[in-house]
């Protein structure tokens, strides 16, 4: 099951966009901001959009290519120190 994703994850493009999921980004909006989890979170893309809203934010994913690669994203990076942790 983790080779499937690494596989998928180690491509250059980002599977699902760089941009959060339309539904994630409707109902968050609703919510009082906390502590939020993403598990499965891939690249990171609803993390990362979630951070910017204010959210502490813990996320995993089963790949090690979805974290090291979700890593790199300038946003996770300036936030890893703040409201964002990774784990795999």
């Amino acid at each position: 099951m983790t080779s499937r994703w690494d596989d998928r994850y180690s491509q250059e493009e980002f599977a699902y966009g760089e941009e959060p999921n339309n539904y994630l980004k409707e109902q968050l909006s609703k919510l009082t901001v906390g502590s939020i989890l993403f598990p499965a979170e891939g690249k990171g893309r609803n993390a990362v959009f979630a951070v910017h809203m204010g959210w502490n934010v813990s996320a995993f994913d089963i790949s090690v290519e979805g974290k090291w690669r979700n890593a790199d994203l300038p946003e996770i990076k300036k936030s890893t120190s703040g409201g964002m942790s990774l784990a795999q």
